[in-house]
């Protein structure tokens, strides 16, 4: 009898070890140390990982090696807010400075061939609307997107609403395959505009604060953005207008960053409290919370193969294999 109550014991407490072990959040594949200072942006090209730091610094990683293959001094003295390419061998910076660069893949490094100088001082990034052969980029004019032609790098137009004052522009990010993009504002609001047509389509109010982040899945027809509050807000566009789905409440307010996964199943934001936290797409269900990194976490990105970056004022990156 003795030993039949023990072993229902050992039996109870395996299977409780087997279901903590298979809620237990995964640890980082490999990190990436010697940056030298907090980093505030990244973007994944092939093998290779590109982060933008604090001190106008890029960083080109081999992921094979796990190694810095060289720098970039893109925006001395100013963040690289962004990191985009036009084509392998080609692409954009923009920095706090409010200067746009562009660069060419040079034998084993890059060289900066041309430039886009604008007034800009914010945080905001740019986007690049594909469909039009177009970059957007913040304006100096509150509230308003200024838009460059790729080949040429000249201002082609600027978007503001007339009469209307949303703040500063926050974020951006274009709509695969149209002419629209959105604009996070610093009054908590969310607009859809159309490049083409030179209008605002649609404008809604998420937060009481400022939109610090926005991401958006043409395939899903999923939007998603965060603000300094515990809460994340969902939205879809139906009729070329944005509606509200679903808000999201954390523990820990402040969001820098939200990034949709290609495969559009999961969400990943960086929070101010160090945290990166998953979300599964199909019911908004949180699914793990990555500790790893001691300050808060500014910026994400997905690789192709599904590898996800985060990179942190502490001035490491970690990177995760999320299934």
């Amino acid at each position: 009898m003795v030993i039949g109550v023990y072993q229902v014991i050992v039996i109870i407490l395996f299977k409780l070890h087997r279901m903590t072990s298979a809620r237990r959040p995964p640890d980082p594949v490999f990190t990436l140390r010697g940056s030298g200072c907090p980093i505030t942006c990244l973007k994944f090209s092939d093998q290779w990982l590109f982060s933008g730091s604090e001190d106008g610094t890029v960083h080109i990683w081999d992921l094979r090696t796990r190694r810095p293959l060289g720098t970039l001094p893109a925006h001395p003295g100013h963040s690289v807010l962004w990191i985009e390419f036009f084509t392998n061998d080609q692409m954009v910076t923009f920095g706090k400075n409010g200067v746009a660069n562009v660069w060419r893949a040079a034998e084993s490094s890059w060289k900066c061939t041309d430039e886009i100088k604008t007034s800009a001082m914010g945080f905001c990034p740019g986007a690049m609307l594909k469909h039009d052969n177009l970059l957007a980029l913040p304006s100096d004019k509150t509230s308003a997107v200024d838009l460059y032609d790729i080949k040429t790098l000249k201002k082609v137009g600027s978007l503001y609403d007339t009469g209307s004052n949303f703040g500063m522009t926050m974020s951006l990010k274009s709509v695969s395959e149209t002419s629209q993009f959105f604009v996070g504002y610093e009054d908590g609001s969310v607009g859809l505009w159309d490049s083409k047509q030179s209008q605002i389509l649609d404008k809604t109010k998420f937060f009481h604060d400022c939109v610090m982040c926005l991401d958006y899945n043409s395939v899903a027809n999923l939007g998603i953005c965060g603000s300094p509050s515990n809460e994340l807000a969902t939205w879809n566009i139906a009729e070329r207008l944005i509606n509200r789905t679903t808000n999201l409440g954390v523990t820990n307010p402040g969001f820098n960053d939200v990034r949709i996964r290609d495969d559009h199943k999961i969400i990943a934001t960086a929070g101010w409290d160090h945290q990166v936290r998953i979300f599964g797409v199909r019911n908004m269900k949180p699914l793990a919370v990555l500790s790893y990194h001691k300050d808060s976490v500014q910026c994400l990105a997905f690789s192709n193969d599904n590898l996800l970056a985060c990179g942190s004022k502490d001035q490491h990156i970690s990177l995760w294999k999320i299934f």
